[in-house]
């Protein structure tokens, strides 16, 4: 996850539920993101054209995934 996105949907999860602590919140990150197993992904993206691309990455990326801002607030 990028730290500036996962920083702002974190933000707005505290913003709905203050209550939240650092274990609260990674576990929602984790459980509410995309999965992306190793290899590669074809993804609909905007970017440069409206179309599907397919992301690579090798075995020894790491992380929970892509973050699901929506996903992460509705848990909140």
């Amino acid at each position: 996850m990028s730290a500036p996105h996962v920083t702002g949907v974190v933000a707005q999860m505290l913003e709905k539920n203050s209550t939240l602590d650092q274990a609260q919140v990674e576990d929602i990150l984790k459980s509410t993101a995309l999965p992306i197993p190793d290899g590669s992904m074809e993804v609909w993206d905007l970017s440069p054209v409206q179309d599907w691309y397919t992301y690579e990455w090798g075995a020894n990326a790491t992380g929970a995934g892509m973050i699901l801002a929506d996903g992460a607030l509705g848990a909140a």
